[in-house]
């Protein structure tokens, strides 16, 4: 018997390509996060869930990073999580700011 095999190799990146959803036990679990602490990470509009039934929320797999990026910021910069989550507003803008730079200078042949 000779069975060829395949190897697939996903990175990271890939996986949260995929729509993969986590609940709020999941999500506290894989960020060494209470419940309570990612509520009031919602209220403050740093994360958004997905409500699959009354008081049931379910998380994107891209939260993950969002949630280490935004902690990496409070312990760093010694913000509160309101701090952090104006910090990663102003992150986000920047980084959509430079797509649309990058676009431009790609249209005019600069880069």
């Amino acid at each position: 018997m000779n069975a060829d095999i395949t190897t697939i190799v996903i990175d990271e990146q890939q996986l949260y390509e995929v729509e993969a959803w986590l609940s709020l036990s999941e999500l506290c679990e894989r960020c060494g996060l209470k419940q309570a602490l990612v509520i009031e990470l919602v209220d403050l509009g740093l994360i958004t869930p997905k409500t699959v039934a009354a008081g049931q929320w379910q998380f994107q797999v891209t939260t993950v990073p969002t949630l280490h990026q935004a902690m990496r910021l409070r312990r760093e910069l010694d913000l509160d999580w309101q701090g952090v989550a104006v910090a990663m507003d102003l992150l986000e803008q920047l980084r959509a700011l430079r797509q649309q730079v990058d676009s431009l200078e790609r249209q005019l042949g600069v880069r």
